[in-house]
């Protein structure tokens, strides 16, 4: 989810100041006179393309986009921008409206809804095949739903605990060479916390050890899931039919996250968007918000910017994964070229690179991972970097986020329980019971289950 801007509202890629469709259509200028005519123009077979992406994201892949019409002068391709908020609302409207776009690009937690509203095409064979041979299990994860693959995985984001190297050596959190050492347990992170964190004379906080996120669904819940993971606890039952979530280990996650509030190492005031500011120490964050601290550090990036696994609650190391697919409309009148272009933006080679062009935007662009194995064997250069590596290397203990029916409403209602708790209006176990009977009632009125 980052770097085209200073606004934190870059960051998560919402975009006030864009239209809720604002097209950029690609056509071929004819050799001689550099326009075509109206004739010309109407035979020409056009296929709409829908993202959240930022205008730098969305000019990097307009690139490729218009070296695949010099080679299919038949097309006309159309890039439209939708902000991330109103994306999935979006999709529904537009398919239901039949003025929906050929190609999306989703968010897997929105896909068993998709698919059981009849929104998305099925593959085609060689894209099924595609994915399933070269594609990392998570990936595929990611595009399963009710057993079967629906798209062609697109950018994986998993968490890592992102700190301030300065403000870590200057508490004395170091190693014996004199170099920051993050929290390798929940209980080193608490104590690091405690006193990385600074005060006002009114005793508010200044600098925090610790910051978390209101407002925002992902990154209330998917911390809290890394550590019911690492905790050995479950999202669901084994079955998949009702929470697990509200059990000892769920409970003991949410508690080790209210230390730190009751500790004062941080407050419901707090937010991941100040780390560049040097008023956070530590965070949980995903991926892509590599490219937004670059920008925002400058020079001094390098020198503040450590990334680690997330600090242990239990005794397995564990982080969440979710992913983003591409897919086709079923209702496109234009299926075919739609998935030709996809194919091509992801499992055709580039000469010379052995890198796949969305693979290639994925790494420089994006700053999120890639799915395919060839991208991650051959991108060693960006994979390996200060920042990423640490998320490569965890992508052995990351579990992918559960597609499920309903699953954005599902998170919401996690996230508020979250939230509550952290305001203290009821402890860890309340909120939790409180979020898993709302859930189970929903778990039972859609039960079609997607990768779980």
């Amino acid at each position: 989810m980052p770097g085209t801007s200073h606004s934190k509202i870059i960051a998560l890629f919402r975009r006030a100041d864009l239209a809720f469709l604002f097209g950029i259509a690609f056509g071929l200028a004819a050799s001689s006179a550099g326009c075509r005519n109206s004739a010309a123009t109407s035979e020409k077979t056009k296929l709409l393309l829908a993202t959240h992406w930022t205008d730098y994201q969305r000019a990097a892949i307009n690139r490729y986009l218009a070296e695949y019409l010099q080679l299919h002068p038949e097309l006309e391709i159309e890039h439209q921008n939708v902000p991330f908020e109103d994306y999935f609302k979006k999709v529904q409207i537009s398919h239901l409206s039949g003025e929906a776009p050929d190609i999306y690009n989703v968010y897997s937690l929105w896909g068993v809804q998709l698919v059981n509203s009849g929104v998305l095409d099925p593959p085609p064979a060689e894209v099924v095949n595609d994915v399933t041979q070269n594609y990392i299990a998570a990936a595929i994860k990611g595009v399963t739903i009710n057993g079967e693959i629906w798209g062609i995985p697109g950018e994986l984001d998993n968490y890592c605990l992102v700190y301030n190297k300065k403000i870590l050596k200057e508490i004395g959190a170091v190693d014996e060479h004199g170099a920051a050492r993050p929290p390798a347990t929940w209980e080193e992170l608490i104590d690091i916390a405690k006193r990385a964190t600074t005060f006002d004379s009114e005793g508010n906080i200044l600098r925090y050890g610790y910051a978390f996120l209101v407002g925002w669904d992902s990154a209330v819940v998917h911390p809290f899931l890394a550590l019911l993971y690492s905790n050995g606890g479950r999202f669901l039952t084994a079955d998949g039919k009702q929470c697990a979530f509200n059990g000892p280990q769920g409970v003991a996650a949410l508690q080790a996250e209210l230390r730190l509030f009751h500790e004062k190492g941080t407050d419901t005031r707090g937010s991941v968007w100040e780390f560049p500011n040097q008023r956070v120490a530590m965070m949980i964050m995903a991926t892509w918000y590599e490219s937004e601290l670059e920008l925002l550090l400058g020079r001094a990036y390098e020198e503040t910017v450590g990334t680690a696994p997330i600090p242990r609650l239990g005794s397995a190391p564990a982080t969440l994964l979710y992913t983003w697919f591409l897919c086709v409309d079923s209702r496109s009148r234009h299926k075919k070229e739609a998935w030709d272009l996809l194919m091509w933006l992801t499992a055709e080679l580039q000469a010379g690179k052995q890198t796949t062009r969305l693979g290639d935007f994925f790494c420089t662009t994006l700053k999120a991972l890639p799915g395919r194995k060839i991208d991650i064997a051959n991108h060693q250069d960006e994979l390996n970097d200060l920042y990423t590596s640490a998320f490569v290397k965890e992508l052995e203990n990351s579990i992918t986020e559960p597609n499920l029916d309903q699953g954005q409403e599902i998170k919401m209602i996690l996230m508020n329980a979250i939230v509550d708790a952290w305001h203290g209006k009821r402890g860890a176990p309340e909120a939790l019971n409180y979020a898993a009977k709302k859930i189970d009632y929903i778990l039972r009125e859609f039960v079609t289950r997607g990768n779980d």
